[in-house]
């Protein structure tokens, strides 16, 4: 019934010419009609008794209206399916200004992902990195833990000092005026941290529980709070209680802090969770090693209505990332040419490197393991309590979109594991504080 003529534009664009039976654009009419003959009201007729000559000639226009959508929306995927290709994204969709008399036709503008031909993989030399966790690292997490775990003593007739923990209420005004957002009730704060504005912490050093202080400061011009900014203000504050900052004397102490059995379970815990951290870097170091690797052997040029559609996609997450920082993108943002030249590139990028790992599948014939996605699945699991874990997991096997991107995910690493096996690796090691620094200078 459905006809479909191909003419190839250019490397990776195809004109789709459909053509359907005049029969079949004459059966969708006559149910349009029909359908609106039962629905329509016109004076001096009764519902659904209005002749279809009448019904025509009232609403000849949106009759034919509606049966070229419901042709459409029935022959699309069809003619699509028919021409053979595969459409990079959504197809442009033309219709003559005048129908043949003797059929229906329409065109599918059809943008085609680009063909690579893998280079040898075992012609490539990739560069990776082995991320390893060694005594350093451990001893470096236990010293961060060790000044940073802090607990706080309360001791009767403590003087506040700098670094004390002191509890307490206070309302803030501005002459006789008390201003919103000025007052708090049992707040503690560490002397020292510049938790409130410059001079508010100094004037409670040497003050005990029980006292009465007025604070006296001004505010910082410009302010968060336009309204303060610039402005003197004093604190009305009682001090309710004076802590002492202590700290775990060695790492049994520190141990009993966090809830380990001992010093050696600490050094446990923090081994297994570096190592994961190592795992982690040395998988990114061989991620992009393999990528560059692809991108330099394997050339190719890429559509414009693809690039143009992954740098909406592109820009819609920047803009996302950008608000859930706080930081709206502006038009001088995202008109920058600068930026845009940096978005395309990115773009392009993303695009050539997801198609490279698609022919490594194919090629390599992966196919995914459900026996590995369990396995995924239990591992994200474990950030929740135990109680939760088959929650969790029933939860995201409902969640089509999730699973997709785990496969995805997954997919990808079985691919980048063919590549290493397949290409000649050279392979460094690299103390996981180096590889961290490194990122870091990076940033």
């Amino acid at each position: 019934m459905i006809q479909t003529n191909v003419k190839q534009l250019s490397d990776h664009e195809h004109q789709v010419h459909v053509t359907l039976p005049q029969s079949e654009y004459d059966r969708v009419y006559a149910e349009q009609t029909s359908k609106l003959s039962a629905q329509a009201k016109l004076p001096g007729f009764r519902p659904g008794k209005i002749p279809k000559g009448v019904i025509q000639k009232q609403f000849g226009v949106k009759i034919h209206e509606d049966t070229v959508s419901e042709l459409l929306q029935a022959n699309y995927v069809g003619a699509i399916e028919s021409s053979g290709l595969v459409p990079a994204v959504q197809p442009e969709l033309t219709l003559p200004s005048v129908q043949p008399a003797a059929e229906f036709n329409f065109t599918l503008n059809v943008v085609t992902w680009p063909k690579v031909e893998l280079s040898p993989l075992a012609d490539m030399t990739l560069k990776t990195t082995k991320v390893s966790v060694e005594d350093d690292d451990i001893k470096a997490v236990v010293q961060r833990l060790m000044t940073s775990q802090v607990k706080y003593e309360i001791e009767d007739q403590r003087t506040a000092e700098n670094g004390d923990q002191v509890t307490m209420d206070f309302v803030g005004f501005v002459g006789d005026e008390a201003f919103d957002g000025g007052d708090g009730e049992d707040h503690a704060l560490v002397l020292g941290s510049g938790q409130f504005i410059p001079g508010f912490e100094d004037q409670l050093i040497g003050h005990q529980a029980g006292e009465h202080v007025v604070v006296t400061v001004t505010f910082p011009d410009p302010y968060q709070a336009e309204h303060l900014a610039g402005k003197e203000a004093r604190f009305e504050t009682d001090i309710k209680s004076v802590a002492k900052a202590v700290t775990p004397s060695d790492e049994d102490a520190l141990a009993s802090m966090l809830n380990f059995e001992d010093a050696a379970a600490l050094r446990e815990d923090a081994l297994q969770r570096l190592s994961l951290e190592a795992e982690q870097a040395s998988y990114q170091s061989s991620h992009d090693a393999v990528l560059e690797a692809l991108l330099e052997a394997n050339l190719m040029t890429l559509p414009a209505r693809l690039v143009d559609e992954e740098m909406k996609s592109t820009m819609q997450r920047i803009t996302q990332n950008m608000k859930q920082q706080g930081v709206d993108m502006t038009d001088d943002m995202l008109t920058d040419e600068a930026f845009l030249s940096e978005v395309r590139e990115r773009s392009e990028r993303n695009l050539k490197s997801s198609i490279l790992i698609q022919t490594v599948r194919k090629e390599a014939n992966i196919e995914l393991d459900e026996g590995k996605v369990d396995a995924e699945l239990e591992q994200l699991s474990k950030q929740y309590p135990a109680d939760q874990h088959d929650a969790f997991v029933d939860w995201m096997k409902s969640q089509d979109t999730e699973m997709a991107g785990l496969r995805d995910g997954l997919l990808e690493k079985e691919c980048i594991s063919y590549v290493l096996q397949t290409s000649n690796v050279e392979e460094s090691a690299k103390a996981l504080s180096v590889w961290q620094q490194e990122q870091d200078a990076q940033k």
